[in-house]
C-alpha cells in the first residue's frame, strides 16, 4: 500500500545518507574517477539481467534519465573532493524543490501541504548549509547540481512508471549502465588509459576502502535505485523527494560516526524541519493549517538556537499565513 511505499522510500532516504561518508572515504584512498568506476560497475553488474526485459520504446528515456542520474553522482563525488560529507547530503536535499517545480511548470497539480513542505524543508537545508562554520567554496557549486540532476531523472522515472509500471528493473539497469560507461570514460581520461594494477591492488586490499565499494556499489546504489525508481509507479516524484530530503539526517549521523565530522546546533534544527516537511506533506489537505501552526509553534521555540533565527521564522510564518489563505 501507499504506507509501505512511504517506508521504503524513507529507508532509501536513510540509505542514501550512508553514502555521502562511504563516497568521501573512498575520495581520500583513491581517485575519483577510479572509485565511481568500481562501484558502478559492480551496480551495473547487479543488475544487469533486467536488461533482457527492457521495451524498446522505454530505451530513449532510460538513455535520458541515465544522463541525469549520471550528472548527480559525477558532482557528487566532484564536490565531495572539498565538501564536507554531511554538507553535501544537505544540499543534496535540494531535491525536494525541483520535483514541484517540474510537476507545475508541465501543468501538474503541486497541493498547498506540497509547497509547504517545500518551503520547511528549504529553510532546513538552508539552517543546515549556512549555518557552519565552513565558507562556500567551488566544492558547493558541484554539490548545489546534484538536486538537478537527481531531481530530473526521478520526475522523469515517475513519468515512465506511470506509463509502464512493469519496466521498473529495467529503467534502473540502463541508469546504472550510463552511469558505468561515463564513469570508465573518466578514468581513461583522468589516467590516459587504464590505471596501474598497483593502484587497484592497493585500493582492494584496504579493507575499509574495500567494503565501502562493496557498500556504495550494491546498497547505496543497486538496491537504492532499483526502490526508488519502483516506487514512483505509486508515488508522486514531488512526495518521493520531500521523503528523501530525510537524506541529510542520516548523512550528518553517518559522516559523524565514520569521519568524526562534529554536529551543531543548526543541523539538529535544520533536520527537525525537514522532517517537519515531510510530516505535512502527508497529511489531509484540510489539517494542513493546523499542522503548520504547530510546526511553527515548535519551531520559534527551537529558532533562539540560531542567531538570526526568530527572523527567519517570521518570514516564513507570514508566508504560511498567506498561502493559507489567512
Amino acid at each position: 500500500g501507499l504506507w509501505f511505499t512511504r517506508a521504503t522510500v524513507l529507508f532509501v532516504a536513510f540509505l542514501y545518507g550512508t553514502n555521502f561518508g562511504c563516497v568521501k572515504l573512498l575520495g581520500e584512498n583513491m581517485s575519483v574517477s577510479l572509485a565511481a568506476a568500481a562501484r558502478f560497475t559492480l551496480a551495473a553488474a547487479c543488475l544487469a539481467p533486467f536488461l533482457g526485459q527492457l521495451r524498446k520504446e522505454v530505451v530513449g528515456v532510460g538513455l535520458e534519465v541515465g544522463f541525469w542520474v549520471t550528472l548527480g553522482y559525477v558532482v557528487q563525488a566532484i564536490g565531495l573532493e572539498t565538501v564536507e560529507a554531511s554538507k553535501a547530503a544537505f544540499l543534496c536535499a535540494l531535491i525536494v524543490v525541483v520535483c514541484p517545480v517540474l510537476e507545475a511548470l508541465n501543468g501538474g497539480r503541486v497541493t498547498l501541504a506540497q509547497w509547504s513542505s517545500v518551503a520547511l524543508a528549504v529553510l532546513g537545508a538552508g539552517f543546515l548549509e549556512l549555518g557552519g562554520n565552513i565558507s562556500p567554496g567551488q566544492g558547493d557549486l558541484f554539490a548545489l547540481m546534484q538536486p538537478v540532476g537527481f531531481g530530473v531523472a526521478l520526475w522523469k522515472c515517475e513519468k515512465t512508471q506511470q506509463q509502464y509500471p512493469d519496466q521498473g528493473g529495467a529503467l534502473t539497469a540502463i541508469q546504472l549502465v550510463c552511469t558505468m560507461l561515463v564513469s570508465w570514460i573518466w578514468v581513461l581520461g583522468d589516467y590516459k588509459g587504464l590505471p596501474p594494477a598497483e593502484e587497484i591492488m592497493a585500493a582492494a586490499g584496504n579493507s575499509e576502502v574495500a567494503t565501502a565499494v562493496v557498500w556504495t556499489g550494491f546498497i547505496t546504489t543497486a538496491l537504492t535505485v532499483y526502490l526508488q525508481t519502483t516506487s514512483v509507479s505509486k508515488l508522486s516524484s514531488a512526495e518521493a523527494t520531500l521523503l528523501i530530503s530525510t537524506e541529510p539526517i542520516w548523512g550528518a549521523g553517518f559522516a559523524s560516526l565514520l569521519l568524526g565530522e562534529q554536529i551543531g546546533p543548526n543541523a539538529y534544527l535544520g533536520g527537525g524541519l525537514i522532517v517537519l516537511a515531510c510530516l505535512t506533506s502527508i497529511v489531509e489537505p484540510d489539517t494542513v493549517e493546523n499542522v503548520n501552526n504547530a510546526i511553527l509553534k515548535g519551531a520559534v521555540a527551537t529558532a533562539a538556537l540560531v542567531p538570526g533565527g526568530e527572523d527567519a521564522f517570521k518570514r516564513l510564518a507570514d508566508f504560511m499565513n498567506w498561502t493559507s489563505g489567512g
